[in-house]
């Protein structure tokens, strides 16, 4: 099963705002901390490794704050998973000791292997569209 960190899902959230502005200039912390409901503490922590794993950039100072570093539609969920989580990031293997294990593991692998297609496939750029689309989603 998935089992998606905190840390993970408000990074997603926080390329989808900034994919929402992308071209209009940099967006405040405050802006993406109250979009995307994130303590602004923790917000920090979470744009800074987006920043060292290259999807964000930041600028300081008056006018400053963050903005997409690359095109939303080439950063999928699964990038945005690996770079926070590492490359198996809320899809560890399920560990049982019991006798079963052997005949449930291949349908838990199969879901394992269809959830990762599901997150390589769902993309920044398309999560920022249903927002677009009807302002009330969220994601």
């Amino acid at each position: 099963m998935v089992h998606l960190s905190s840390k993970s899902d408000y990074a997603i959230k926080a390329l989808v705002r900034l994919a929402l502005a992308n071209g209009d200039g940099p967006v405040r912390a405050r802006e993406i901390s109250d979009y995307a409901g994130i303590p602004l503490k923790f917000l920090e922590q979470v744009m800074h490794d987006l920043r060292q794993g290259g999807l964000v950039t930041s600028q300081r100072g008056k006018g400053g704050g963050y903005a997409i570093a690359r095109d939303p539609a080439t950063i999928s969920f699964a990038d945005v998973i690996d770079l926070i989580e590492g490359s198996h990031g809320g899809m560890g293997r399920m560990r049982s000791v019991d006798r079963a294990q052997p005949l449930v593991e291949p349908v838990w692998r199969e879901v394992r292997e269809c959830t990762r297609a599901i997150l390589r496939a769902a993309t920044i750029a398309g999560a920022a569209e249903r927002t677009n689309e009807d302002p009330m989603y969220y994601i």
